[in-house]
């Protein structure tokens, strides 16, 4: 009588609570799997977008500091609008083509 006792809860071990345990193990750990999927993508596209961060503020630094120069080199010359026809003016008659009117 012990001994079909016995038996039935090795069968019920080996054929009902194992297979479960290994279901439940293959399921926690395809779930495993999928977050460190999802973490991974989730950090590349964070680095990506950093990166083009990165370009977009250096592109707009080289624009800041292009017109910084443009309105360094417009305070050196400091010439009115009327100034710089009248030079355009003089620098055509000075090349010998008078016959140009304006």
């Amino acid at each position: 009588e012990a001994i079909k006792v016995t038996n039935r809860r090795v069968n019920a071990l080996e054929n009902v609570v194992k297979p479960r345990l290994a279901n439940t193990i293959s399921y926690i750990i395809s779930e495993l799997d999928e977050l460190e999927r999802e973490e991974f993508y989730r950090l590349k596209k964070i680095q990506g977008k950093k990166k083009d961060a990165a370009a977009l503020e250096a592109e707009a630094e080289a624009e800041v500091e292009s017109l910084k120069a443009k309105q360094a080199v417009s305070a050196t010359m400091d010439v009115s609008p009327f100034q710089e026809v009248t030079n355009l003016v003089d620098q055509f008659t000075m090349s010998g083509k008078e016959d140009i009117i304006f």
